[in-house]
């Protein structure tokens, strides 16, 4: 759901700091591998995790704008940014994921990273529900990849896996 005005995120320019690295993905819906950026831990291990789930088709980033994945050249086969629009305290606000995907049966993936205690914050809870509610009205999931879901050992598994493909 790409919103008119929306521009997406510069993952170059986020919070003042530059990307902390790429993703080689296989699952981009490319015939060859595609680089996926993540900027921080939570993201690489959420990344990483669904490059090796066995029921996920084809996954990407979510929040980057058009302008990002046309110059890093970047297969995204929804448009991007992918919008939510959601209220909060009265306000209209738009959320953009951290992933989107499909599982092999067609349905949608929405994904999001971060740690436990940010994501129980109440802005994080209203947009998790608007997410939630859109991934439900297209028979498809929404997960949130915490510390909790994304441990430090499942990562350091994929990683080894990874560099071995």
């Amino acid at each position: 759901m790409s919103e008119p005005g929306v521009r997406g995120i510069d993952l170059f320019k986020i919070a003042g700091e530059s990307i902390s690295g790429w993703i080689p993905s296989f699952k981009t819906g490319d015939i060859r591998p595609s680089r996926q950026p993540f900027c921080s831990q939570m993201e690489e291990r959420l990344l990483l995790y669904l490059e090796y789930h066995p029921q996920v088709a084809w996954y990407g980033r979510g929040d980057i704008s058009a302008t990002f994945a046309s110059t890093y050249k970047m297969t995204i086969p929804l448009p991007t940014p992918f919008t939510i629009s959601y209220l909060f305290e009265g306000k209209a606000h738009t959320y953009l994921p951290d992933a989107i995907g499909q599982f092999l049966d067609g349905r949608l993936l929405i994904a999001e990273a971060g740690m436990q205690e940010e994501k129980r914050r109440e802005h994080n809870r209203a947009k998790a529900e608007a997410a939630r509610h859109l991934a439900r009205q297209q028979a498809g999931v929404y997960w949130i990849g915490t510390e909790a879901t994304l441990s430090r050992t499942r990562h350091a598994n994929l990683v080894f896996l990874h560099a071995r493909r």
